[in-house]
């Protein structure tokens, strides 16, 4: 009974939403964060009832051993991101992405700013990744597949 008790308590402060612009910039002096982008929805092989729905774009920004703020955003531009990064990371921290475009304007305004280049097969490089993010939304997509394949088949 205690165990539950406290992992109950401890799901409930891990989803705790932090709203607004009140909610302080993760990272900080020393610290390091991670931004990526993923698609979420359903396969076509799946959706043998029902038309395929449109796939939703998720961006995460990760502090590594701290945090996680994730953003339903309507396209993977730099004007949709740019206000997201300038809002919700601190300026002082190390940034990290993959080779994507959108963070090239907004790099500069970090301590640092480290990129791996995933279409060259590069993945890490001393402490450059993204795999921290990658890992989170690994966890996200297989928690909404978990939960799907619960339901049963329609007949």
């Amino acid at each position: 009974m205690k165990t539950a008790w406290f992992l109950g308590h401890r799901v409930r402060e891990c989803m705790k939403e932090v709203r607004g612009f009140a909610a302080d910039p993760l990272g900080g002096a020393g610290k390091t964060l991670e931004a990526d982008e993923t698609y979420l929805g359903g396969k076509a092989e799946n959706r043998a009832y029902a038309p395929v729905p449109e796939k939703r774009i998720v961006m995460a920004l990760v502090e590594r051993n701290g945090q996680v703020r994730s953003f339903h955003v309507p396209n993977v531009t730099a004007a949709t991101l740019h206000p997201i990064l300038g809002v919700h990371a601190h300026r002082d921290s190390r940034f990290m992405t993959d080779e994507a475009n959108v963070y090239r304007g907004i790099g500069w305004n970090f301590a640092s700013h480290g990129t791996v280049n995933h279409s060259a097969k590069e993945y890490v490089r001393g402490d450059v990744h993204s795999n921290t993010v990658e890992g989170y939304f690994s966890i996200l997509k297989r928690g909404i597949t978990a939960s799907i394949s619960t339901y049963p088949k329609p007949t």
